[in-house]
């Protein structure tokens, strides 16, 4: 893993984060080790394909596959857990693997047994799992347990995204501006927001709000409006400095996902 000494940029499995490059995310998910790895498997295979049809755009790969750990009806069984990193880890080892366990309030799949206390549990096992290169905090935990997971995870060599979710609205920039100063002051290596607009300029509104932190931060930045209305935001990373944006191959973890070969091919005609 390298970085360079502004922290602008850091570079994983020669994917680099900060760059202007929207490194594109596909998230996999399922229940049960069947739809987990039928899932991951599918994945695996149409990011070999895609690879080929873009030989020459490397930039275009897909850089970073998300484990969705919500989804998994056993991720509080540490031996299972352990288990599925492993697999995954070996399944995708030329790419970044991500993990990423979404509480129910900030969009996750949450059944009964799903507390948010349980993250305390589980996070330390990916932590010390050494399958994964980085992992997803909610800016929702508080202070006090962010500060704690990423310090853990820089420990390990792990890289940190630190993300907020509102599903309902895009709020003020000044709102988003002091979220993002504190997810860096926190130590995300990655500061992360994603909201619901309400009609195309608060879309327009969040593209040139990351412009704008892409150059005021010095962690990568990205901000994505979700659903219909916000999908230019996800195909316009190039233009914002956004440093993620989320395609899916399958099923899809966020409103307004794009499939990965349609957003591919929109990226490589900007």
């Amino acid at each position: 893993m390298e970085s360079d000494g502004s922290r602008r940029r850091f570079t994983i499995k020669g994917y680099t984060f900060g760059d202007g490059t929207p490194r594109i995310v596909i998230p996999i998910m399922g229940l049960t080790d069947e739809e987990l790895f039928g899932h991951a498997e599918k994945v695996r295979q149409e990011i070999d394909r895609l690879d080929v049809l873009y030989p020459e755009n490397p930039e275009l790969h897909v850089a970073v596959i998300e484990w969705r750990a919500d989804y998994y009806i056993d991720i509080l069984k540490p031996g299972k857990l352990t288990e599925v990193l492993g697999k995954l880890r070996e399944l995708f080892n030329d790419r970044v693997l991500l993990f990423t366990f979404r509480t129910e309030e900030q969009g996750g799949y949450l059944r009964p047994d799903r507390a948010m206390m349980k993250l305390y549990e589980i996070m330390p096992v990916v932590i010390q799992s050494g399958c994964v290169d980085l992992v997803d905090v909610e800016a929702a935990t508080g202070n006090y347990n962010i500060a704690r997971a990423t310090m853990k995870s820089h420990e390990q060599g792990i890289k940190v995204i630190i993300s907020y979710h509102d599903f309902y609205t895009t709020p003020h920039d000044s709102d988003i501006i002091e979220k993002l100063r504190k997810m860096e002051i926190l130590g995300g290596d990655i500061l992360k927001i994603a909201v619901m607009p309400k009609n195309e300029f608060d879309t327009r509104r969040m593209m040139e709000l990351n412009t704008r932190m892409t150059a005021e931060c010095f962690r990568p930045v990205v901000i994505i409006s979700m659903g219909e209305t916000g999908m230019i935001s996800r195909m316009k990373g190039k233009e914002t400095g956004a440093c993620l944006t989320f395609a899916s191959i399958g099923q899809e973890s966020a409103p307004g996902q794009i499939e990965a070969e349609d957003l591919m091919a929109l990226l490589k005609n900007q």
